[in-house]
């Protein structure tokens, strides 16, 4: 999320995102992740009656005050979906292609839409409790005041659950840090703020705190309870002995498909995500695993040369 008015200049932003989006190909794209691209983006140029809709980035912005203490609940919504220029449009949306079209994959569109819904509002949410929070620690009422937009409270979010559903490994914060890749979204909280403090840290951790609460709190299994993933089973990662030797910077994914280098608002890893698939994961017989027994193969090379 970011903290000002939207400035609609140049629209510079909107031309890197359509070639992004034609080098990744339109076909590849799945349909939820390529609405909510196109769809914001046709919110940020104010197309037909979009404009009114939405307005400026006053009327929609997401603040305590406003949405707490005035009732305006719209606003957990549409400020997510609005932008503050073009450039903050284009590193939000480079990142949802990477994170949508891998996590719509694994749990099909119908569920990938309720996901990104239920996020949009939690995010929201958490992120107006978090400064009524900071308010009362910090004794602060100017935190209650702070207003934000976009759709990066939610891509933490998604951030979370791709991190999660990845081999562990190494990857990029800023594009040249290593990082363990159980603390890259720690790490790109932290390391936004210090490079760009204009922009919301409250949201990003909102963010943060939504991806959580699916992965290991109870947020999934009410969602479930609702409506259920389609499983898709192309991964096994039960066992240690899988994931090991995966070093979590491979150049391409299995969709052949690259994710976008690190940016100033939405920091990306400097390499692509390792692929993430769908359903439980079950413990692979060996003949199965995607990757090599490190011992197997030690084991092989000294049979060779003795």
């Amino acid at each position: 999320m970011f903290r000002g008015g939207r400035h609609r200049g140049q629209n510079f932003g909107v031309l890197l995102l359509g070639m992004q989006l034609m080098n990744y190909g339109f076909d590849k794209i799945p349909p939820v992740t390529l609405v909510s691209i196109v769809g914001q983006t046709l919110i940020f140029l104010g197309i037909g009656d979009l404009d009114r809709m939405f307005g400026s980035v006053r009327d929609v912005c997401i603040s305590t005050q406003l949405v707490v203490f005035q009732r305006q609940w719209k606003r957990l919504v549409l400020g997510a979906l609005v932008h503050a220029d073009d450039m903050h449009l284009y590193f939000n949306m480079a990142s949802l292609l990477w994170k949508g079209s891998t996590l719509e994959r694994r749990f099909k569109s119908p569920y990938f839409a309720y996901l990104l819904l239920v996020f949009t509002v939690l995010t929201s949410a958490v992120l107006c409790g978090l400064n009524y929070l900071m308010a009362l620690v910090n004794e602060d009422p100017s935190y209650n005041l702070t207003c934000a937009v976009g759709f990066s409270g939610v891509l933490f979010a998604l951030k979370v659950l791709t991190t999660h559903y990845s081999p562990p490994g190494m990857q990029y914060a800023l594009g040249f840090i290593p990082v363990p890749s159980k603390y890259i979204y720690w790490a790109e909280l932290g390391l936004i703020q210090l490079v760009y403090p204009n922009a919301s840290f409250t949201g990003h951790l909102a963010g943060i705190v939504v991806g959580m609460l699916y992965i290991h709190g109870p947020l999934k299994f009410i969602m479930d309870s609702v409506m259920s993933p389609e499983a898709s089973y192309t991964y096994f990662a039960g066992t240690a002995n899988i994931n090991r030797g995966y070093s979590g910077t491979t150049r391409e994914n299995s969709y052949g498909a690259h994710e976008p280098r690190a940016n100033h608002r939405r920091t990306e890893y400097r390499n692509d995500e390792p692929p993430h698939y769908g359903g439980q994961e079950p413990t692979a017989p060996p003949s199965e695993r995607m990757y090599p027994d490190l011992d197997e193969l030690r084991r092989r090379r000294a049979d060779r040369y003795t």
